[in-house]
């Protein structure tokens, strides 16, 4: 095999076979579009890919995952448990990835236990997963979450609470905006500012003095999208000692939000 074009023939003759044998091929890309087409085949190659689950060759396995989840086929939810339990974490990753993908709740129970996985690779993708199945049972575990030792887990968990759709998640989402890593405080600015959380804006007004520049620059967005005239003053404040273009359109932006807008 050499290229894309030999997996395409592949798929056009209805080889799906030497495709799935093609996930575990040297190459990242050649994987890649393997699980892509075997994916597109849907039920035609929905048998191979749950046999391929249980393949000698991790890749092989990590491929069927992705490639199930792509299909969307709830049937697959069983196969796909039932190897987890079995799987390394990098190749769990894709199971829980694809359990995500696949949307049914009954995998709830069990992608919140895997937050408290010690592997990192897995606590990120359950996180995420639940961030996408949108069940407020995981509310407890995501919350959990925002005290990972992991920058990376605490961010997605911030992420993934917004998706809830509970508008007390305000609170736990605004402390984050004290951590110590600027990704996570930048993605607890954003997602407050699309929740249109009056509550928090005197949590979001003192990161305006960061020296950081997402930390202003999305405190700045997050408070236009807000649009609460309570901002006005901090704001102008603002853009009274800021030097940084970026910031400055930004607080323009933002001014003329709130001005336009009628929160109080």
């Amino acid at each position: 095999m050499k290229d894309r074009e030999d997996l395409h023939k592949m798929a056009a003759r209805g080889d799906l076979r030497s495709l799935v044998e093609a996930m575990g091929h040297t190459q990242p890309y050649i994987r890649l579009t393997a699980s892509d087409l075997l994916a597109s085949q849907g039920q035609k190659a929905f048998p191979l890919l749950i046999e391929a689950l249980s393949h000698d060759n991790p890749d092989i396995r990590k491929g069927a995952a992705r490639a199930l989840g792509l299909i969307g086929d709830s049937r697959a939810v069983r196969p796909l448990l039932d190897r987890l339990e079995k799987e390394s974490p990098s190749v769990g990753q894709f199971i829980v990835d694809a359990l995500g993908e696949i949307g049914d709740a009954h995998v709830v129970p069990v992608l919140c236990k895997t937050t408290r996985s010690h592997s990192l690779s897995l606590r990120y993708s359950a996180v995420r997963a639940l961030g996408k199945l949108g069940d407020r049972h995981a509310v407890p575990f995501l919350i959990e979450a925002l005290s990972d030792s992991a920058s990376i887990v605490r961010l997605r968990a911030v992420e993934s609470l917004a998706n809830m759709e509970e508008p007390t998640l305000w609170a736990p989402i605004s402390e984050m905006l004290a951590d110590q890593s600027a990704g996570v405080r930048a993605a607890a600015a954003r997602v407050l500012g699309e929740m249109h959380c009056l509550r928090a804006i005197d949590y979001l007004i003192p990161l305006l003095d960061s020296d950081i520049e997402s930390d202003v620059l999305e405190t700045v967005r997050a408070l236009g999208r807000i649009g609460s005239k309570r901002a006005l003053e901090p704001l102008l404040a603002a853009r009274e000692k800021e030097g940084r273009e970026r910031v400055l359109q930004a607080i323009e932006a933002a001014l003329e939000a709130i001005s336009h807008g009628t929160q109080e």
